[in-house]
């Protein structure tokens, strides 16, 4: 009898948490752990929504001052959300976080003309099965290009890749170029990575190789994800995103008792608003 149920169904992002640290995958999508935000992932959220709103009314030019109405509206939603309330973020805070949210909008002014964006969808929720697993997600803005062909754009407002890991980074938006090909029946030209902060764009095309690659990925990250769940077994990997990790209290690489996760883990990262 297995440890833990295979999941059917998996995101880009969850297949990433998995080749980053197995236990921390285990610990967030089948133990069910609070997953807390931190400063950087409300920040990204909010960026976001804001890049949302800006987008979606393709009635009216995309100019600064269209752009900083979105930042406002998007903040005021923000103001009581509850990872803004979970952060304790209120006054001067919740001000300085504006300001960079601001900041980082704005940046994209600098890296595209945004009345030549002709969105299919925004934030756009997509599902396709791929071998053994339905895979589930959202499109930051998929988009007609100026030769009519499907491009994915994703918004980063963290750092971008150093040079030689710009590959590992476009593994999601490959992802997403193959459930559009599945379920619209149409290879996207081009997927992109704007990272806001630092106005850099990388970019790349999707093939009939691409596509097989990420297939055949898929399948073989759930077939790990299966014998791990089948074992109980799954393994740390310790790297630098260790410092961001919020299980490090129950990681054995830090000392701590992963059988002890389960019991102390909800209580510990509930947060102030629970």
């Amino acid at each position: 009898m297995s440890a833990y149920a295979v999941p059917t169904t998996l995101s880009p992002s969850r297949v990433e948490s998995f080749l980053s640290c197995p236990l921390a995958f285990r610990f967030r999508s089948l133990d069910g752990l609070p997953d807390p935000p931190t400063i950087a992932t409300l920040r990204g959220t909010m960026v976001h929504r804001a890049l949302e709103l800006f987008h979606a009314d393709t009635s009216r030019p995309r100019d600064p001052n269209w752009l900083d109405g979105c930042v406002t509206t998007m903040l005021e939603e923000f103001r009581e959300h509850p990872d803004t309330l979970y952060l304790g973020l209120s006054g001067d805070s919740y001000d300085d976080l504006s300001r960079q949210c601001r900041r980082l909008a704005a940046g994209v002014f600098e890296m595209e003309d945004p009345d030549q964006v002709h969105p299919v969808g925004l934030e756009l929720r997509i599902e396709a099965p791929v071998g053994p697993v339905v895979l589930r997600g959202i499109i930051d803005r998929l988009e007609r290009g100026p030769d009519g062909s499907l491009v994915i754009t994703d918004y980063k407002t963290g750092r971008a890749p150093g040079s030689g890991y710009e590959r590992k980074a476009l593994g999601g938006v490959h992802l997403y170029a193959l459930m559009c090909h599945l379920t619209m029946d149409e290879r996207p030209s081009e997927v992109r990575l704007m990272y806001v902060s630092s106005k850099e764009t990388i970019t790349d095309r999707p093939s009939d190789q691409s596509l097989r690659f990420m297939t055949q990925r898929v399948s073989a990250v759930h077939g790990a994800i299966e014998q791990s769940c089948q074992s109980g077994e799954f393994r740390t990997r310790k790297s630098a995103l260790c410092r961001f990790c919020a299980y490090q209290p129950w990681c054995p690489e830090f000392g701590g008792d992963p059988t002890r996760a389960a019991a102390e883990a909800p209580d510990a990262l509930s947060g102030p608003t629970s």
